[in-house]
């Protein structure tokens, strides 16, 4: 297949808007679907998929990739499954109105059209590393931004977990659903090399005796046999055509994470060794093992960009990883993907996301990370009072005491300042018993280092009355993920794996966004999207004219 830009976007004499009264043409030109023909749909850049298709131009030509992308931007805001976007699309003007399709003689979609596109979106990522979806969400959102006069300067961070919906497995569970895989596998080949000992694992009520029927002075025995065979299964496959299939691969990881050698013998870990990057489940090798905040969770971790101002806001970046990845290395990528910004910029976020070297970092691109809290001591605690002394930090010199008395002299060295008192200060000061100095024989050491020092700053600042005003304004963010759970079902969603799972995701942050942009443009913010689009199909009746003998379906809100 072979691709070709979408040059059938004209109105043409056959245009089926023609058939529509001037009454109606206005009341389609107030719903969100003139918004998102105007406003939307041209931004969709139909070049960034061409690597998609073949170059062969006598090969069948594709169908439009800004109508596939589009659809399935419409699939997410309206909560629909494929089979229902294509049929909206088929039988509802509006969507036809705002893919720009309304001149076509017959839709360009087909029953597995979307799945045919993702999947090649998937296959494309899993051979050269690189998310077409996350290119284009996140291209759009900056047009977005031009449109809401979002100028960039204040931003937020958040993540959430996201479930696989793979099914939570027990040892027992992964090692037998492994080896059974791969017998599977074997029995597939026309060169049989199974044994017949692996017999009973084809058969339908082996794996309920296995382990629904296993009592729980028998799983050890049973984890013991099921992993001897595991290994018999691992040597019979070496040097065979088996050896290149995913299932064998599955099994040979899960023996490296679930076994070791000791004295010559393979034998099954401890429990407390099993990483946490281990597998989880065979059908999602990608899905990691975390507990946060006392919670078990199997899958990824989902992190969000967000840009705002007092009246709009709009998801900037995001990324999915395993859930393994750390706050703190989400934001040493987003530092890395801002780049050096023209002026700085805040970026309020969580403690985990902060550390000394991530503001060092940050501080370099101009960008200012604003910690809501701080991991570690307690920000409320008695602080020691480093941040009282006159340091300053571009010359390394400590310049007075909170009382206003020099040092004797002063060092700077290795990270750490040192600084000596004479003690006719320090014997009769009244602060002397909240002062972090260390008396010595001939008089009085300040020592601290500056990674010590910063945290005592900023805790200090973070006690002020203006901080704390900018740090609220985090809490904005924590509402994305519940509305990914709630509306957008990220935890239940019907793929598995990092890079299926990351697509998902990305149509999900561009529906969210198209929302916030239409619901500012069809009527300046007051109604969401979802509210307005309820209304007009009140005032559906207008269209019926132009699907004779056609059923009409309507987006499911």
């Amino acid at each position: 297949m072979s691709f070709c830009r979408n040059t059938s976007q004209q109105i043409s004499i056959f245009d089926s808007l023609n058939n529509l009264t001037k009454r109606e043409q206005k009341m389609l030109k107030d719903t969100w679907a003139e918004k998102f023909s105007n406003e939307i749909f041209p931004l969709i850049n139909e070049e960034r998929f061409s690597v998609l298709y073949s170059n062969k131009h006598a090969s069948r030509p594709n169908n439009p990739a800004n109508v596939n992308i589009g659809l399935l931007m419409l699939k997410e805001i309206f909560t629909q499954s494929d089979e229902e976007c294509i049929h909206s699309l088929m039988f509802d003007l509006r969507y036809q109105h705002a893919l720009r399709t309304t001149s076509f003689e017959e839709q360009p979609i087909s029953k597995n059209s979307l799945s045919n596109f993702r999947a090649a979106i998937y296959k494309y990522n899993e051979e050269h590393g690189v998310d077409l979806i996350q290119e284009e969400v996140e291209s759009h959102a900056k047009e977005f931004a031009k449109v809401l006069n979002i100028d960039g300067r204040n931003m937020r961070m958040d993540s959430l977990m996201i479930s696989t919906s793979a099914k939570k497995l027990s040892r027992l569970e992964i090692i037998y659903s492994c080896v059974s895989r791969l017998v599977h596998e074997i029995n597939k080949c026309a060169e049989r090399i199974l044994p017949d000992k692996f017999n009973p694992y084809l058969e339908d009520g082996h794996r309920n005796d296995t382990i629904y029927r296993c009592k729980d002075k028998d799983i050890e025995s049973k984890l013991n046999a099921v992993v001897a065979d595991a290994l018999e299964l691992y040597y019979i496959s070496r040097g065979t055509a088996i050896e290149e299939t995913e299932d064998f691969n599955i099994l040979t990881r899960m023996l490296g994470e679930q076994t070791k050698q000791t004295d010559g013998n393979i034998e099954l870990k401890p429990s407390k060794e099993i990483s946490p990057t281990s597998l989880q489940n065979p059908t999602d090798s990608d899905a990691t093992y975390r507990n946060k905040s006392g919670k078990d969770y199997i899958g990824y971790v989902g992190n969000i960009l967000e840009s705002f101002d007092d009246k709009n806001k709009l998801i900037m970046q995001y990324d999915l990883q395993k859930n393994t990845y750390s706050d703190q290395q989400f934001s040493k990528d987003t530092i890395e993907k801002l780049g050096l910004q023209d002026m700085e910029t805040n970026v309020i976020v969580d403690g985990a996301y902060y550390s000394e070297n991530i503001s060092k970092q940050a501080s370099e691109n101009k960008l200012n990370f604003i910690p809501t809290n701080l991991v570690g001591r307690n920000q409320n605690s008695d602080k020691s009072g480093y941040d009282k002394f006159g340091i300053d930090e571009n010359t390394h010199e400590v310049t007075n005491c909170p009382r206003g008395h020099k040092p004797a002299d002063c060092k700077f060295k290795k990270g750490v300042y040192r600084a000596h008192f004479n003690p006719q200060h320090c014997d009769n000061c009244p602060h002397r018993t909240n002062c972090p100095v260390t008396k010595q024989k001939k008089n009085y050491l300040l020592e601290v280092s500056e990674t010590k020092l910063h945290r005592e700053r900023l805790i200090t600042r973070m006690g002020t009355e203006e901080y704390k005003e900018i740090a609220s304004k985090r809490a904005g963010v924590e509402g994305i993920p519940s509305v990914l759970r709630r509306r957008y079902g990220i935890d239940h969603l019907p793929v598995r794996g990092k890079v299926r799972s990351k697509v998902w995701l990305g149509f999900k942050i561009s529906a969210i966004n198209c929302k916030r942009l239409i619901k500012v443009l069809v009527n300046g913010g007051k109604d969401s999207l979802i509210d307005l689009v309820r209304n007009h199909l009140l005032e559906v009746f207008c269209f019926q004219r132009t699907f004779v003998a056609k059923i009409v379906t309507f987006p499911k809100i």
